[in-house]
């Protein structure tokens, strides 16, 4: 029974998904092209109840209508029975968004391993679909359209992943403990596109493995260069990569994104709780079908490859084209649901004592 129940709730999702895609050409950077690594709708199904290991997932929905720029004011407590207090454990002071080496491949290539210690790879039955980035020892932020409608025992969290088709014992595994999507996340428009993964269990912070930074309060990133990070797909129609890429792009303003002239979103599609980054110089780059849920990562002030979470991947039109940049849950929009809804986890800061 109780796996009837997971197929069930899984149909409901993947159904939701399917009837988004139907209308157009608009790519949520995700989830669920479980269809796609399977030969049809039934062998997936049947994947459900007898599993196999491997394989890659990507989603594609409908063009976003019109968005208000509702954002929740409620909050909600976790479940007791599984939260880890983080006053019954010692949190060490920390510092967060430090990337492991300086010396970056850029342009759209493969970053060096563990470049990025906060990178997480979400998988739903054992299977790659989105990303996410660690913002604490027990939380995991991605977008709400990964886990909108998944049972939290059916998605697994990997730390430390760089090649995804490789063994590495360095990787580091937890489970969901619960999952949060925002309580106004809108399926329709990808307003208010953020949620929260508590882990199992909470994850020891040291050089590899560290929290990426808050955003600052007032940011708004205008024509700053900032660096997507996944294992989306290199290009538009393809699968999802085995390596964890990087690109670089630059934060457009408001009035850019939704300047018709310069962009193809109609208007009211971008709310403000969305920004938008393109790709800079003559080179299209973007994110790409695989990268949902991902950082967008934009420099601190403080310091020199210190970095913190300006954005998480959302939604677009198809990967890297013309006058179409790619669109980005607002994270700083959210800082008091999220203090509001991570109070028993450890946090990092950016001017730490120490380096971890």
């Amino acid at each position: 029974m109780a796996l009837l129940r997971h197929v069930c709730c899984v149909l409901l999702a993947a159904s939701s998904l399917l009837l988004l895609s139907a209308g157009g050409e608009v790519k949520v950077r995700p989830v669920l092209q479980v269809l796609v690594g399977q030969n049809s709708f039934f062998e997936w199904l049947a994947s459900l109840v007898w599993p196999s290991n491997g394989g890659t997932t990507t989603t594609t929905p409908t063009t976003p209508a019109a968005t208000s720029t509702e954002l929740a004011t409620t909050t909600t407590t976790t479940s007791e029975a599984t939260t880890v207090a983080a006053t019954e454990r010692e949190c060490v002071s920390c510092r967060c968004g430090v990337i492991n080496t300086l010396r970056r491949i850029v342009g759209g290539q493969e970053t060096r391993r563990h470049q990025y210690p906060w990178m997480v790879a979400v998988l739903f039955h054992g299977r790659f679909y989105c990303a996410g980035s660690l913002i604490s020892d027990l939380y995991v932020l991605t977008a709400a359209h990964c886990v909108e409608g998944v049972p939290a025992e059916l998605i697994t969290l990997r730390l430390l992943e760089h090649n995804r088709s490789a063994s590495d014992a360095a990787v580091l595994q937890r489970h969901a403990a619960h999952v949060k999507p925002h309580e106004l996340y809108n399926p329709r428009s990808y307003n208010n596109d953020i949620a929260l993964i508590r882990l199992d269990r909470p994850v020891s912070f040291e050089a590899r493995v560290r929290p990426i930074c808050m955003p600052e309060t007032s940011g708004d990133f205008d024509g700053e260069p900032a660096i997507v990070t996944g294992w989306g797909a290199r290009r538009e129609g393809q699968l999802a990569t085995d390596t964890l890429q990087e690109v670089d792009v630059v934060v457009l303003s408001q009035d850019d994104c939704r300047n018709a002239s310069l962009s193809s979103y109609q208007p009211g599609q971008i709310s403000d709780n969305m920004l938008c980054a393109g790709y800079a110089g003559d080179l299209p780059k973007d994110a790409c079908s695989g990268d949902s849920g991902g950082p967008l990562h934009v420099l601190l002030d403080e310091e020199p490859g210190q970095y913190q979470l300006a954005g998480i991947v959302s939604w677009g039109e198809g990967c890297a084209r013309p006058n179409a940049p790619g669109v980005y849950t607002r994270v700083n929009r959210y800082l008091r649901w999220i203090a509001a809804n991570t109070a028993h986890a450890c946090m990092c800061t950016p001017l730490a004592d120490h380096d971890y």
